[in-house]
């Protein structure tokens, strides 16, 4: 009876859980891809806004 508990401790280690383990990898991967591209877009919007100020003050560049 042992032998069948470690056999299956060791089946669902494997086949369950070490697909989840890379499931969950991946999703947080993703996270922080995401949380990347939103901090660019921040920036990006605050150039933009810096820009509209400066265009504001200063229309012609000079």
């Amino acid at each position: 009876m042992p032998d069948f508990f470690n056999e299956f401790e060791r089946f669902f280690e494997q086949h369950m859980m070490g697909e989840h383990r890379k499931r969950m990898k991946e999703v947080e991967k993703e996270e922080k891809e995401e949380q990347q591209m939103e901090q660019q877009e921040r920036k990006l919007q605050q150039n933009v806004k810096r820009l509209d100020e400066q265009d504001a003050e200063d229309p012609f560049g000079q």
